[in-house]
């Protein structure tokens, strides 16, 4: 009875221990949506975090590219295995989308055609919430679906100018009380009503920051969060800043390491709660080593992230191969290497101007680097740019249909298409490179193009400028008519009725 009651008070004083809390995790990744763009990333950011967790002791429920019906099924499964948790967590990287501030999860199988659509075909995260409220001390939700989703702007459509503006951008933010009260973390890929990027590797960008930093050793959640967050906002050149809300009232250690005996309690034999003393300068140097490495890399990133020279990144990866910073630093040698292509092949191509003779085709490494949202973005195209765009394609005979600025499924195929006949990963995005080369191959026929239409604005101009003419003729002829039959006198009518009685008057004299 003795040995029991130290072992409840060194659990007591030291916490308990990973190996007795209840963690469960939902992880859910969807990127083969069927009725709209697929992502790449998705599946991959879901194994890995599913992975990650695994490590650190949660019963993981997880789900890859679900249909509606298996992602109710898997949130069941969840559920039930959440009463009662320390921790449940939730992580999902996909499609989302928010509909009068609501968040919606998008299953691979969703259409989206109407309202109704919304209720039968995509899950709540307010549901998915409320399954992990029962019971559950510490609620943490990591939501890596604020990507461009094309079925929210064909519901905007479909529900009119109205009732359009209740369809935003990105996701709404969640407040901590909605998830269960004090203990709350919730973190989106980036801030409210702002989209995230996929990424150009094989996870997204918060994902890659949140798999590296979510098991650092004796780390608060807190500082966990803020390292991610510094992470994606570098990575992205600034233009992606998570976004976290949390409600703790204290620390929560993901992965906590004992570095000794931490009272003389937990010090008379309990094996399950103590280490021995050796363990805690073995820890401590270890620690403060990852800390000097770290800190060390970073300078080292610091020195090399707005450099313009290929070599200095590739000196980051040199030193730190499989760095914090890797990804990024591939992401800008090849950026690096596709303005440098688009210099050689076309020193200044821009929407609309006369391109030079075109080239064969891309080299090969232009050709196997994949058109993503992200490369087409940087070419910062207007809407008059994306309508001259979708005229090359028509003009190169990969029909997109009339010119409007508006990239829909139609203007990606044609895209597609485009790139399959040019021996191009085909991907329905373009790289600077491949906007380039269109540009080139379509330089004469829209040269004609333009011709074509400036003859037809000046015919048109011309027609309308004689039908004016005419106009004002037979309004300047009417006017002198009337003119000519009110100033004159009288009408015919009148001067007849004068007439008459002017006769009968000189008529009557003569005949008295």
């Amino acid at each position: 009875m003795f040995k029991y009651v130290i072992a409840v008070l060194a659990i007591i004083l030291t916490g308990i221990s990973p190996a007795l809390a209840k963690r469960v995790a939902l992880v859910i990744g969807n990127g083969a949506y069927e009725h709209t763009v697929p992502l790449p990333n998705p599946a991959n950011d879901a194994e890995q975090m599913a992975s990650k967790l695994r490590g650190l002791g949660f019963d993981v429920v997880a789900g890859q590219d679900q249909s509606y019906t298996d992602m109710r099924r898997t949130v069941m499964e969840f559920a039930k295995k959440a009463y009662g948790a320390e921790i449940a967590l939730l992580f999902y990287a996909g499609h989302g989308m928010q509909v009068g501030g609501q968040n919606l999860l998008v299953p691979i199988d969703a259409k989206i055609e109407d309202e109704t659509s919304l209720d039968f075909e995509t899950i709540s995260v307010d549901f998915i919430l409320r399954q992990m409220s029962k019971d559950v001390k510490v609620q943490m939700v990591f939501l890596d679906a604020c990507r461009d989703n094309p079925l929210a702007r064909t519901l905007a459509r479909r529900m009119g100018p109205s009732r359009s503006g209740n369809v935003g951008a990105g996701l709404a933010e969640i407040k901590v009380d909605d998830a269960g009260g004090e203990g709350s973390v919730i973190a989106f890929a980036t801030s409210p009503g702002d989209v995230a990027l996929d990424g150009e590797g094989s996870n997204s960008p918060f994902t890659s920051a949140l798999v590296r930093h979510i098991d650092t050793p004796n780390a608060s959640i807190q500082t966990i969060m803020t390292r991610v967050t510094g992470d994606v906002y570098e990575e992205t050149e600034k233009r992606q800043r998570p976004w976290v809300n949390a409600s703790l009232i204290g620390e929560v250690i993901l992965n906590k390491t004992e570095t000794g005996p931490t009272t003389d309690v937990a010090a008379l034999g309990n094996a399950a709660t103590s280490v021995p003393q050796a363990a805690a300068p073995a820890a401590s140097s270890a620690a403060t080593q990852s800390t000097i490495a770290w800190e060390r890399e970073k300078l080292v990133w610091n020195t090399v992230k707005d450099s313009k020279t290929i070599a200095d990144y590739q000196a980051y990866l040199d030193a730190y191969p499989n760095g914090t910073f890797a990804n990024f630093a591939r992401n800008s040698i090849k950026r690096l290497e596709s303005a440098n292509q688009v210099a050689a092949v076309n020193p200044a191509v821009v929407p609309g101007a006369t391109a030079t003779p075109a080239p064969a085709g891309l080299p090969d490494p232009q050709a196997a680097v994949p058109g993503t949202p992200e490369t087409e973005a940087a070419l910062g195209w207007n809407r008059t740019a994306r309508r001259q765009v979708q005229t090359r394609l028509n003009l190169a005979g990969h029909n997109v249909g009339r010119p409007d600025g508006a990239f829909g499924p139609k203007t990606r195929a044609g895209v597609t298409n485009w790139q399959l006949a040019n021996g191009i990963s085909a991907t329905g995005y373009f790289t600077p490179a491949q906007y380039s080369l269109l540009t080139a191959q379509t330089a004469g026929q829209y040269a004609a193009y333009q011709e074509e239409v400036a003859r037809k604005q000046k015919a048109a101009a011309a027609s309308r400028s004689t039908t004016q003419r005419r106009t004002n003729t037979t309004t300047t002829t009417r006017r002198t008519n009337n003119n000519n039959n009110n100033g004159g006198g009288m009408n015919p009518a009148g001067a007849a009725f004068i007439g008459g009685v002017l006769g009968g008057v000189i008529g009557g004299a003569i005949g008295r």
